[in-house]
């Protein structure tokens, strides 16, 4: 399944072709559940950022071994969100091709004191679950030295 994942992130960001293109008619929906996260982040919920995620979903964080499942996803965002601090998120694409999505955008991260903690660029791979979105894979990486 994981090979699976790999090859559908892989098309969707490199090879948009007939069924698999941008649209833009979606991107505002994705938009906004990106807000629903960055709304959970930033209030230092991380059981509602998980909640977020389908269960069999897997965070690929930078220099740092991956983390699956919904709960132990719960508990990543937990400790991320405890020193406070909020982020921003700008989608910049949004692939789609049947249940499967892929969002790419970038963020920008802010200590508790205001100061700039962290910027760079994510993925997600998103997925329907029972007709919902959910995202199943979650990818950043830092722009900062």
């Amino acid at each position: 399944m994981q090979k699976v994942v790999i090859i559908l992130a892989a098309a969707l960001l490199a090879f948009p072709a007939t069924g698999l293109a941008q649209h833009d008619d979606v991107k505002a929906d994705f938009e906004a559940m990106s807000m629903k996260w960055k709304a959970a982040y930033d209030s230092g919920d991380g059981a509602a950022v998980a909640a977020l995620y389908a269960e069999d979903a897997m965070l690929l964080p930078p220099n740092m071994d991956p983390v699956s499942g919904r709960e132990a996803i719960a508990e990543f965002w937990t400790m991320a969100t405890a020193a406070g601090g909020t982020t921003d998120l700008k989608v910049k694409e949004v692939y789609s091709m049947g249940d499967m999505a892929a969002e790419v955008g970038t963020y920008s991260g802010t200590n508790a004191d205001g100061s700039h903690a962290d910027h760079g660029h994510y993925t997600i791979i998103w997925k329907k679950v029972d007709g919902k979105w959910m995202m199943y894979r979650d990818m950043w990486n830092s722009d900062m030295p």
